[in-house]
């Protein structure tokens, strides 16, 4: 659950535990604004 900056895009890393009980980790580079990026996050976090 984090937004960087990637040199002139951002990047998100979204970590979690599964329903095994495993920890788990997903990220998607390229947005263009971080808006673009945090609302990403939110729609993965509102999957789990």
């Amino acid at each position: 659950m984090a937004v960087y900056k990637d040199g002139d895009k951002w990047r998100v890393i979204y970590r979690y535990t599964n329903w095994k009980g495993e920890k788990k980790q997903t990220q998607k580079r390229g947005f263009t604004t971080k808006k673009e990026a945090q609302a990403w996050e939110r729609e993965i976090m509102l999957k789990q």
